[in-house]
């Protein structure tokens, strides 16, 4: 589980998955959330990439590419953030991933949580336009691989740590580069050589923790 092409396609991207159970961000004030009922202008411009569709968030990035965008709505400090994220269709398994945008400063300077479609998932930064392991890719327990799988990714940041969770099991936490001015929030996917990978983000929620 290991990207082979880096720094490829740099749009970013978030998900939606309208058939799993509503996200468990455990913060009691809402700093943010979208059910993707329409598509919001704080997320940019819906292309075919990236639309927002049937009260989900679709992507579907091209083949052997990386594909992520950020929502302009609001700059955070410290944040609880989880969505639903569905498998529509894996292609490769072990190389078509998704999943949450923290800590975003630019382009080529923001950290990741991706669930791969075989039931694995990682943390990642990319820093000067290079992708950084901070977690190795992990079998999570309980998690629903495959077509059709749906899956909780939770974020929560606290200063310059942050704890990764997939359906309520703690991924590990990092130490890292928080942005001193306040950090954005998005989505993430990737698809393997072998095709277009498409997946759905449902039941986004911000929280302060």
């Amino acid at each position: 589980m290991h990207r082979n092409w880096l720094g490829t396609v740099a749009a970013m991207l978030l998900i939606a998955s309208g058939n799993a159970a509503s996200a468990a961000c455990q913060g009691t004030t809402i700093l943010f959330e979208d059910r993707f009922d329409a598509f919001q202008p704080s997320w940019g411009e819906a292309n075919d990439p990236f639309r927002a569709d049937g009260g989900q968030m679709m992507v579907a990035p091209r083949p052997a590419a990386d594909f992520w965008r950020v929502n302009q709505a609001n700059l955070y400090d410290d944040i609880d953030m989880c969505v639903t994220l569905t498998t529509i269709a894996g292609i490769d398994p072990e190389e078509s991933k998704a999943g949450l945008v923290f800590w975003y400063v630019d382009p080529n300077n923001f950290y990741a949580l991706e669930y791969a479609a075989n039931g694995k998932a990682s943390v990642w930064r990319r820093q000067r336009g290079k992708w950084l392991e901070q977690i190795g890719w992990k079998d999570v327990e309980g998690a629903k691989p495959g077509d059709g799988g749906a899956n909780e990714l939770r974020i929560v940041t606290r200063g310059d740590r942050a704890t990764a969770y997939v359906n309520e099991t703690e991924l590990g936490e990092i130490t890292g580069n928080a942005p001193d001015d306040g950090q954005l929030i998005g989505f993430f996917a990737s698809s393997p050589e072998a095709g277009t990978a498409r997946f759905a983000f449902d039941n986004l929620k911000v929280t302060r923790p």
